[in-house]
């Protein structure tokens, strides 16, 4: 799976493959919840992360103020990314069809 982070300002993406068993679950979540793999992982990894430092409470949110990308005239933004999100997902399920 990918996903862009920030780190000293630079936007990147890191790659996270899960073991076969854990993607299958991942996967089956993601179809049940209609929510993307990218929430789900992070949903979970949230969780997980609360019950390792034992905290009972969700974490309260907070805003960030988001860095503007300068992209060329008539490149969308969003749409740009959600198709990098939706080839992400796509890769998924070629695994979890392979398996």
């Amino acid at each position: 799976m990918n996903q862009r982070t920030l780190h000293h300002n630079v936007i990147m993406r890191t790659t996270f493959t899960p073991a076969p068993d854990i993607a299958d679950r991942l996967y089956d979540l993601a179809r049940k919840s209609k929510k993307s793999l990218n929430v789900i992982v992070n949903e979970l990894l949230r969780k997980g992360l609360r019950e390792e430092n034992g905290v009972k409470e969700p974490i309260k949110k907070y805003d960030v103020e988001p860095l503007r990308l300068k992209l060329r005239p008539g490149i969308d933004e969003d749409r740009l990314s959600k198709v990098a999100q939706e080839m992400d997902d796509e890769e998924m399920i070629k695994r979890h069809d392979h398996s």
